[in-house]
């Protein structure tokens, strides 16, 4: 869904003159590279000069990632684990590009500063910094949506609970005490010094009958059915309830009548001292 929408792995190679040789390769970081590891071996298969880094926190993911590029034998692929929230375990001035996806999903809001700088200090002069996220999700399906609102609920609460834990965080970052939105990430980037900073916008159709349906459907069901002990946790939502939801938003948004819009951010941001 994603390489059709985006036109992925990495069309910026070419799209903006990014200069590739044997005897000048790009070095490219994947942060949050996943247990597949996808988008690094896709960007290794497609492009020859490039050479591809993908890191995770999480072990697990790091070794997945690692098997299945031993299968497609990819020699220009290495996955490694790192918790690049906290750190990024590389030379200043080395990276060409460093991509991130969905960061959002995971990374706390108090961590972007600091992990901003720190791709801001690894990329070499002129590089690309590419994010992307998704900013809104609607559908008339009213258990999606409801079951949504328990999400955001979970979230609130769970950082209000950290914050109490933790009330330092509270004058360390100004973003700590609310959900980290996205205009917040533009906004950080001028700060730190980035330039050449656009964003391009992407409205993914998944309604009944469209290409992206089946996908969306899929990801709604995996993504709810992982959170549940935590929605029943922390909120009000029972584990009948949300059984109840859970197969009330599977029907919905299989229904020929259901309508559902995914807007995806595309932002492009350098580091300055080279040619944008």
């Amino acid at each position: 869904m994603l390489t059709s929408a985006l036109k992925e792995p990495l069309p910026e190679l070419e799209e903006h003159n990014i200069a590739v040789s044997s005897s000048s390769p790009s070095f490219i970081l994947d942060l949050g590279c996943g247990p597949g590891g996808t988008w690094a071996c896709d960007v290794a298969f497609h492009n020859p000069f490039c050479l591809v880094f993908g890191v995770s926190a999480l072990a697990p993911y790091v070794r997945q990632a690692n098997t299945f590029r031993q299968m497609q034998e990819q020699t220009r692929v290495r996955f490694l684990q790192m918790d690049f929230a906290r750190e990024l375990s590389c030379p200043a001035n080395f990276y060409t590009l460093i991509n991130g996806r969905f960061l959002r999903t995971f990374l706390a809001q108090d961590g972007w500063p600091h992990l901003l700088q720190e791709c801001l200090r690894v990329l070499h002069p002129g590089g690309l910094l590419r994010l992307t996220e998704c900013t809104t999700a609607t559908s008339n399906s009213p258990a999606c949506e409801l079951l949504s609102h328990y999400c955001e609920q979970t979230l609130a609460i769970r950082t209000q609970a950290l914050l109490a834990q933790h009330p330092e965080s509270q004058e360390s970052s100004a973003l700590a005490s609310v959900p980290f939105e996205h205009k917040h990430l533009l906004k950080l980037l001028h700060e730190f010094g980035y330039c050449a900073i656009k964003e391009h916008n992407i409205v993914l159709d998944f309604s009944a009958g469209t290409l992206y349906q089946a996908s969306m459907r899929t990801n709604a069901e995996s993504f709810f059915y992982q959170l549940a002990p935590l929605l029943c946790q922390t909120t009000d939502l029972t584990p009948a309830d949300f059984t109840d939801l859970f197969e009330h938003m599977r029907a919905e948004m299989s229904a020929p009548t259901f309508k559902g819009l995914w807007t995806l951010s595309l932002v492009h941001a350098y580091k300055p001292g080279g040619a944008q």
